[in-house]
C-alpha cells in the first residue's frame, strides 16, 4: 500500500500492531449517520480530503494532503456501503489502515487476509477511536478519520517515534456487524437451572442453586432469538461467561475481556479448532439472538487432566452465552 506515489511507506512493529489493532439498521447512502444515529465521530472537512481506491477489503491506495490536521477527530464517507447501519454496542468486524497525517508515510494496517482474524471492536464504546468511529458506519463502507496518536493508541508510541499529539489518518474497510446481545424472547425458567438476571448492559449474573449438580447435560434457552440456528461447525460470534456450579467462581468471560470471540461449534474432539464437547452440543441448534445456559457434567467437559488450571478436574462448569452471529 502506498499514500501517494511521491511518499514513501514504512510499515509499524509487530508491537505496535498488538497495542493498537488487536481488542474486540438502516441502510445509508450519504454520511455516516442519519436522524436515528448519532455519531461519535461526526463528519468534518479535513477528513474529506482523505480519498482511497482499491477493491473493497483489500490494501487501498491513500491519497490525502499533507500536513493535514483537525482540531478533534473528523469522519468523511469514501465509498459507501449497501449494508445496514452500526448502532452502538454492535460487534464490528473491520481492516484499517492508518497513516501520519504529517508525511504521508503508513503507520501500521491490518492484515486485508480472509484466512486472518480481522479487526473487531463494539461500536461506540469508549475504548478508543476505533470503536467510537464505527458507531453510525455501514457495513460494506470505506471511510476515513482523522485523529492523533493518542486518540489511536491511549498515549505515545515511544518505540515507532510516535508522540501523543502527532495527527493520523484512518481509513477504514467495515467488513460485518453483529448482535451486541441478545435481543429475543425471554423465556421462562426452568427447575434445576440456574437463575440468570442481566444488568441493562446485557451482562449476565448466575445464582445456582442450592442442590447437587445435574449428572446430564442440560441447555435451556433464556431469552430466543429469531436469527440463523447454529449448525455444527459454523464459526459463531458470541459473549459468554463459564464459571463452577461447585464454587460459583467465575473462570472465563468475555464481557469481563469487553470482547466477544468467534468460536468453531464443534467439539475439540473431532475439531482441533472446536470447543468444549458439552458446549457444543448444547449451542448446536441454537439460534442468533438468543441467550443460551448450558449445564456440563465432567464427562462432556475436559478429558482429565487436560482442563485449565481453573477447572478442577471432576467440575460441572455453567456457561451462559449470547449468540451474537455467525460468521461467513
Amino acid at each position: 500500500m502506498t499514500a501517494t506515489p511521491r511518499r514513501s511507506a514504512r510499515t509499524a512493529s509487530a508491537l505496535l500492531l498488538t497495542t493498537a489493532l488487536a481488542g474486540s439498521l438502516v441502510a445509508c447512502t450519504s454520511s455516516l449517520g442519519s436522524d436515528a444515529c448519532v455519531p461519535v465521530v461526526p463528519e468534518g472537512a479535513s477528513a474529506a480530503l482523505v480519498s482511497a481506491s482499491g477493491a473493497f477489503g483489500s490494501t487501498p491506495t491513500v491519497d490525502f494532503p499533507t500536513p493535514l490536521r483537525s482540531e478533534t477527530p473528523e469522519s468523511a464517507v469514501i465509498d459507501a456501503g449497501e449494508g445496514d447501519q452500526i448502532a452502538a454496542g454492535q460487534i464490528v468486524d473491520f481492516q484499517l489502515s492508518v497513516f501520519s497525517a504529517v508525511s504521508g508515510d503508513l503507520i501500521t494496517q491490518s492484515s486485508y487476509d480472509d484466512a486472518q482474524a480481522p479487526l473487531r471492536r463494539t461500536a461506540g464504546a469508549e475504548v478508543d477511536l476505533l470503536a467510537g468511529s464505527l458507531q453510525c458506519a455501514t457495513v460494506g463502507s470505506r471511510f476515513a478519520v482523522t485523529g492523533t496518536v493518542g486518540d489511536v493508541f491511549g498515549g505515545p508510541v515511544e518505540e515507532a517515534g510516535l508522540a501523543a499529539a502527532d495527527p493520523l489518518v484512518l481509513v477504514f474497510d467495515v467488513q460485518a456487524a453483529y448482535l451486541g446481545r441478545a435481543t429475543g424472547t425471554p423465556q421462562l425458567g426452568a427447575s434445576g437451572i440456574p437463575a440468570v438476571v442481566t444488568t441493562p448492559d446485557g451482562i449476565p449474573g448466575v445464582t445456582i442453586p442450592n442442590e447437587e449438580p445435574p449428572t446430564e447435560l442440560r441447555s435451556h434457552t433464556l431469552v430466543r432469538g429469531d436469527g440463523t440456528p447454529i449448525a455444527e461447525g459454523d464459526r459463531a460470534v458470541l459473549h459468554y461467561t463459564g464459571l463452577l456450579w461447585e464454587t460459583e467462581t467465575i473462570f472465563d468471560s468475555s464481557w469481563d475481556r469487553g470482547a466477544a470471540g468467534t468460536f468453531t461449534i464443534a467439539s475439540f474432539e473431532d475439531d482441533p479448532n472446536g470447543i468444549v464437547p458439552g458446549l457444543a452440543v448444547g449451542l448446536i441448534g441454537k439460534t442468533v439472538g438468543s441467550q443460551v445456559i448450558v449445564v456440563i457434567p465432567p464427562e462432556l467437559g475436559y478429558p482429565e487432566g487436560q482442563s485449565p488450571p481453573t477447572i478442577p478436574t471432576g467440575s460441572t462448569m455453567v456457561f451462559v452465552v449470547d449468540i451474537l452471529g455467525i460468521e461467513g
